[in-house]
């Protein structure tokens, strides 16, 4: 009886480890998946942000705008005609990211996507894209969509002291920032 008592608490102790130890592997497979999924979603909407500005494409541009953020930014059209003029007819010939950021996951929603972005353009100078937006909100569905652009025309480098941007990452806004209204 006491060899078959030992030999019960020891095959429940192996497989408690076992189970254990597939519980954080598919805790970390899951982590891994979400971030996987969230780069290729940021990716999609800085891509679709990108084209509506080298086509100057200010409609476009709009509707990636969540309607709930429609409806909060002030404003919106004229903000909008600053942005694309800002790029004064250049194009963004390549960008390179710093990272994508996430809170909430499919599970836990909303989840919003976070990215920024430093963008090269034809005329040769450098300008810094922040992209902010809700991926996914079933229970408030005009919360999907974009919730900021901060644009920077200046590059990392040239960043004036002190300046902090001016907009919290779940603000709806959209910013264009230059060296003359930063300081």
């Amino acid at each position: 009886m006491r060899k078959l008592t030992c030999a019960l608490l020891c095959l429940l102790m192996i497989l408690s480890t076992a189970f254990c130890l597939t519980a954080c592997k598919s805790r970390t497979d899951e982590m891994a998946d979400q971030e996987i999924y969230t780069e290729k979603q940021m990716n999609k909407m800085k891509n679709k942000v990108i084209k509506c500005i080298n086509e100057q494409d200010k409609e476009g541009l709009k509707k990636l705008f969540s309607k709930d953020a429609q409806k909060h930014i002030e404003d919106l059209d004229g903000k909008l005609d600053q942005l694309i003029v800002t790029f004064d007819g250049n194009k963004i010939e390549s960008e390179q990211g710093s990272g994508t950021d996430f809170e909430g996951s499919t599970d836990a929603q909303p989840l919003h996507i976070y990215g920024d972005y430093v963008l090269k353009l034809s005329n040769g100078k450098e300008y810094t894209l922040f992209i902010s937006f809700c991926d996914r909100d079933d229970e408030n569905p005009d919360k999907k969509g974009l919730i900021q652009i901060d644009l920077r025309t200046f590059s990392k480098e040239e960043t004036p002291k002190g300046f902090h941007g001016g907009v919290y990452k779940d603000d709806y806004a959209l910013s264009v920032h230059t060296l003359e209204n930063a300081q």
